[in-house]
């Protein structure tokens, strides 16, 4: 990965949209959490695969925990799909349970039995000596919720292999870790890092880094010397989980931002000012929810990033972190729930590269971006994905999803639907046109286009180097060349907006029949590219953002034709103008779309008045007259349905309190 630092170009090339079914098994217990959970966005809008599967290389398959909701009912089931196939193997799946013995808030005659309604599998899994682990928290703290560890023969999936509960006679004690895995090292030993919740240190391990065998017994323990405050205030030392380091060293940290520095062999218990650990010191202002760590030759580098801060490195000396930062990043970023990764040729001092994931704002939603860091010096600041957003824009940031780097590639996942890939733009030898995807211009979402949609087509040598937008002539039609740049879709040429070298802006000929495969070619300098082919279907609706990245506050008109912003929210009830794109065919006269269009706010239904052809603009622009739902304040998000096709989710609309004045 080393060649990420010559400062070449660096580019989106794949968003890759995932999906996921599963057919119902017979009925279980239901309970209402398990919903309420996912309403509080755990994961919205789907639920399925919440933690990071993992993959056994000797039988090329891949480990994973789904969960469902089906009828109203609650399940998790462990899979054991082909890597290449997604086959089932080894009796796959299994229903994932287990009970022990305890007197705990849900205890049934001196049993506790697992809930999947209570609780959230979000820990990374572990395979280790042929049996995968899996560990469970709770639902943002609702309802009875205890941690678990269930362990399941890797080979069949239908023998349960060991369970743990760390909190029987009591509650609490989830294992979430910012979706951190659990640890094991070499002698087989897996650690595991518990929240708040009950502790008497013999049964009941809450706010614990916790040492087990592989029939998960308690062998070791260390708990912080202010274990209650901790449970008391929410203050989870489980909000990173544990970090193992070359030396017998473990690493943690949680909410209150100091980070721990344990010794494997022997975790040292609890002690008065936690002495018998190797070292405790404050790391971050506003918690510790995700660290990466680098062995590099000269010695282990801790990284690690609080809230409203910028980004740190900690260098190890003798037996100890020294606890002034090493180097700082240049800017500060507000949310303390990144991804963090780094990349290196080994411990090779000057081949690191830490890459890390931010939101651009606070509150979530929000859009995030990728930023690849200098990992001997964070002041230098390689890259990252905003310095090219019609390029190369990440999509809405999700918290805790640390990238993965493989292969020469950058894989970072999004809310917004889509897995993005980075990876460097090939040096070509040629100078004709390569088309590399298209996208909605609006949403940014990838798929299949429409006819009339407004789309961005990425690629190489496209078009100018510098940006030249399209002309319009005076029946307000756009120029099919724009700079000696053309397009064409199933040979019919298209309106472009602008053409540069990296993106071409046009739209979808509505002579493109749907539901038919779409040949795109563009020409420029002389050159045209090789026919690239994407599917076609009747609608790709997606909605015009403020700053043209799919995410945040929606292009939007308030009833008296102001802009639509925070500080010129809409009134409930009000009728509002949004604009959007990918509707498809619309009528000859009226220029309203065919297909039907419904829209909510908020989640509410809001009344569609128009929806087609936007007065004024060009052809694919779309104009959807909304009235907006009543009783409904806030930053809301806004979401179109055309033709039973949805819109991006991340898109908001602000609207004003019913009564302002009581606000």
């Amino acid at each position: 990965m080393s060649n990420f630092r010559s400062g070449a170009a660096f580019s989106l090339f794949l968003v890759l949209a995932i999906h996921s079914s599963q057919a119902a098994p017979p009925a279980t217990a239901a309970l209402p959490s398990f919903k309420a959970g996912f309403a509080e966005r755990d994961i919205t809008p789907e639920i399925g695969i919440l933690s990071t599967p993992v993959i056994d290389p000797s039988t090329s398959t891949i480990y994973v925990a789904a969960a469902t909701l089906e009828n109203g009912l609650c399940y998790y089931r462990l899979h054991a799909l082909d890597v290449t196939s997604g086959a089932e193997k080894f009796n796959g799946p299994a229903m994932i349970g287990g009970a022990v013995s305890g007197a705990g808030e849900d205890s049934i005659n001196g049993v506790v039995a697992f809930s999947a309604a209570q609780h959230l599998q979000r820990p990374a899994l572990l395979l280790l000596n042929g049996v995968v682990y899996m560990a469970f928290g709770s639902h943002g703290d609702s309802g009875t919720w205890h941690g678990w560890i269930m362990g399941y023969s890797a080979a069949d999936l239908q023998r349960p292999a060991a369970v743990f509960n760390s909190t029987p006679n009591g509650y609490g004690g989830s294992f979430w870790d910012s979706g951190r895995g659990l640890s094991a090292d070499g002698q087989g030993s897996i650690y595991a890092v518990t929240a708040n919740g009950t502790t008497d240190e013999i049964s009941d391990f809450s706010e614990n880094v916790l040492k087990l065998n592989s029939a998960l017994t308690v062998t070791d323990w260390f708990a912080p010397s202010d274990a209650q405050t901790l449970n008391d205030d929410d203050g989870d030392l489980g909000a990173s989980g544990a970090i193992l380091i070359p030396g017998n060293f473990l690493l943690t940290g949680g909410k209150q931002g100091i980070a721990y520095l344990l010794n494997s062999a022997s975790l040292g218990h609890m002690s008065a000012n936690n002495s018998t650990i190797p070292q405790s010191f404050p790391a971050a202002d506003v918690g510790i929810y995700n660290m990466a760590v680098w062995n590099r030759s000269t010695g282990p580098v801790l990284y690690l990033a609080g809230g409203n801060a910028p980004v740190e490195a900690f260098s190890f000396s003798g037996n100890q972190f020294v606890t002034t930062p090493s180097s700082l990043s240049a800017s500060g970023y507000a949310v303390a729930f990144n991804g963090m990764t780094i990349s290196a040729n080994g411990g090779t001092p000057g081949s690191g590269i830490l890459w890390m994931i931010t939101a651009d704002s606070w509150p979530l939603p929000s859009t995030g971006t990728l930023h690849a860091f200098n990992a001997d010096n964070l002041a230098q600041e390689l890259w990252n994905s905003s310095l090219n957003i019609g390029r190369d824009a990440l999509g809405e940031f999700t918290k805790f999803a640390n990238p993965t780097v493989a292969n020469g590639k950058v894989y970072a996942p999004t809310s917004s639907g889509a897995l993005a890939v980075y990876g460097e733009l090939p040096v070509s030898t040629s100078s004709a046109p390569t088309i590399t995807g298209i996208v909605n211009a609006a949403s940014y979402a990838g798929g299949s286009v429409a006819p009339g949609e407004i789309v961005d087509i990425f690629g190489q040598n496209l078009g100018p180097q510098t940006i030249v937008t399209g002309a319009v002539d005076a029946l307000g039609n756009l120029s099919a060349n724009v700079a000696g740049t053309q397009v064409t879709f199933n040979g019919v040429p298209a309106p472009i907006l602008y053409a540069q070298a990296s993106v071409v802006s046009a739209v979808v000929p509505f002579a493109v029949p749907a539901a038919a495969p779409l040949s795109v070619q563009v020409s420029a300098d002389g050159g045209t590219s090789s026919p690239e082919t994407f599917s076609v279907a009747d609608t790709a609706p997606g909605i015009f953002t403020d700053d043209a990245s799919g995410t945040g506050q929606a292009a939007v008109l308030n009833e008296d034709y102001s802009l639509n912003s925070d500080a010129n929210p809409a009134a409930p009830g009000s009728i509002v103008i949004l604009y959007a794109t990918g509707g498809g065919a619309t009528t000859p006269v009226s220029g309203e779309l065919t297909a039907s269009t419904t829209a909510t706010v908020g989640g509410q239904p809001a009344t569609v008045l128009y929806a087609g052809q936007a007065g004024g603009e060009i052809a694919g622009a779309v104009q959807v007259n909304l009235q907006l739902p009543g009783g409904v304040s806030g930053d809301l998000t806004v979401v179109l349905n055309v033709g039973g096709v949805s819109s991006q989710s991340t898109a908001t609309i602000a609207v004003q309190p019913s009564n302002p004045s009581q606000n």
